[in-house]
């Protein structure tokens, strides 16, 4: 009872919430504001921006590259030494410079030194200075990959797959979300109705207890039958206050998952739940590869084979091409200043050899992360064929539920309208015509429950067989 009166106040506070706007929402309204709102679809959408960006890096791996390259250098220190280096001379005969060593007179021939070398027959002496102080290079460099072992073409396809489980992730993502918008608006009708047959059913039973109180003023009646009335009738108000509790609680929820404020009211345009006969499919017709599940799960058997091919590149030959245009300068050599530019190419090839088996490990490990992959998609392919029987059935059994309930509800009209007229003619009691009138009331909330429920039931139908429809309003608002 406290929790009751809680509640009640929580509305009541809510009810004067500054700002309460009034808002006309149809189920299609519905769906279009959960998806401009859930925050799931966002991040959903910001996967594929980074998946695309991601594709856009991936294809810059096969051009060329260009760099540029600087150093400078400080050294308070310069490079000092000596050096003694061997003479040349100008051959008479030819004009070109030939080593001054020393010759025997009598046999013409090189004098050899303690240490075996020839010795010259003069010497020059260089003292050398070298100042790195102020130094530095500069240079450009671009870098072509020719060959890499099938690694670039194996990421670039990996990027693919990226963006396209972006996209099936942002689809699953906008089929909850469309549920979850439908279930909140089928309950919040659901409820709806049933506070208009709780008022109802306090109408009937207030004027029941002025009939009872005047049959019991003129001595027709007993004063239990008033009292067994006025119980109903309590119990009836105590009844149609739970049922405004829960409007505005599911209310909260449809505002929750629609993004507008809590305080905001609003009114339900499709108050008629029209029910359709449910397709009688047979589970084997269905097939579950066209849910976005079962295509992330195919993806990732895809990506594991790429990150097969990418082991492999990293143990097959690698070749490439550089050309450079490098300027050196600030070397002060001898108090002469330094400088050279010059433009080179290079070419590398690079052949593993012998890494101790690794290669063939990684390869294995590789593989075998794609058969835990495969043996995944197995599993859960298996889950989601039974989840899709499982939804059939639930839509079938919310069909006859339904049926069932509208004869339930002709039966129990008819009953207390029966009861009604026996009563007022003195020929049923009130507590028969009491029992008549719970059971109208019972069967008829059934049948508000089903109905909303084979609405429930036919969405969970169409997520679990991939066929929940994203108009293009939909889509629209999920990318906004």
């Amino acid at each position: 009872m406290k929790t009751i009166k809680y509640i009640t106040l929580i509305i009541f506070l809510i009810s004067w919430l500054p700002g309460t706007s009034q808002e006309q929402m149809t189920l299609q309204q519905a769906r279009e504001m959960a998806l401009r709102k859930n925050e799931n679809l966002k991040v959903a959408a910001k996967q594929i921006e980074k998946a695309e960006a991601q594709k856009a890096a991936a294809r810059t791996l096969r051009l060329p590259s260009l760099s540029a390259t600087g150093m400078g250098i400080y050294q308070n220190k310069d490079f000092e030494m000596e050096l003694t280096l061997p003479t040349q001379k100008p051959n008479p005969m030819t004009g070109e410079l030939e080593p001054n060593i020393m010759t025997n007179p009598e046999t013409g021939e090189p004098v050899i030194g303690p240490d075996g070398n020839p010795v010259f027959n003069m010497y020059a002496w260089l003292p050398l200075n070298v100042s790195l102080s102020g130094a530095y290079l500069a240079g450009v460099a671009l870098e072509q990959p020719v060959f890499t072992g099938g690694k670039i073409s194996a990421g670039n396809k990996m990027a693919d797959i990226g963006i396209e489980m972006a996209d099936e992730n942002k689809t699953l993502q906008q089929m909850n979300t469309i549920a979850e918008a439908d279930n909140a608006y089928w309950t919040y009708i659901s409820v709806t109705q049933k506070v208009k047959l709780a008022q109802q059913a306090v109408d009937m039973l207030e004027e029941l207890v002025e009939k009872a109180r005047d049959a019991h003023e003129v001595g027709m009646s007993s004063r239990n039958d008033l009292l067994k009335a006025q119980v109903e009738y309590n119990n009836a108000k105590l009844n149609l206050q739970k049922a405004k509790n829960g409007l505005e609680l599911s209310r909260m929820d449809l505002c929750r998952v629609t993004g507008l404020p809590f305080g905001t009211a609003i009114t339900a345009v499709d108050t008629t739940v029209s029910v359709n006969r449910p397709l009688d499919l047979a589970a084997e017709n269905e097939t579950v590869n066209q849910r976005p599940e079962y295509q992330l799960l195919q993806m990732n058997i895809d990506l594991q084979e790429q990150q097969i091919k990418m082991t492999k590149a990293d143990f097959l030959p690698t070749a490439g091409i550089q050309a450079g245009y490098n300027h050196i300068g600030g070397i002060d050599f001898g108090g002469t200043d330094f400088s050279n530019t010059s433009l080179n190419v290079l070419a590398s090839v690079k052949i593993p050899i012998f890494h101790w088996g690794e290669g063939v490990k990684k390869i294995n490990a590789a593989k075998i992360d794609k058969e835990i992959q495969e043996l995944e998609l197995e599993k859960n392919k298996q889950l989601l064929q039974l989840e899709t029987e499982q939804a059939r059935l639930n839509l079938q059994l919310a069909w006859e539920r339904i049926q069932l309930n509208e004869t339930a509800l002709e039966q129990a009209e008819e009953n207390l309208r029966v009861t009604r007229d026996n009563y007022e003619v003195g020929m049923e009691t009130i507590t028969e015509f009491l029992i008549a009138q719970t059971q109208w009331q019972e069967a008829f909330s059934e049948l508000i429950d089903s109905k909303a429920d084979i609405k429930m039931k036919e969405t969970a139908w169409l997520k679990a067989t991939g066929n929940l429809a994203i108009s293009p309003a939909d889509s629209k608002s999920a990318g906004e």
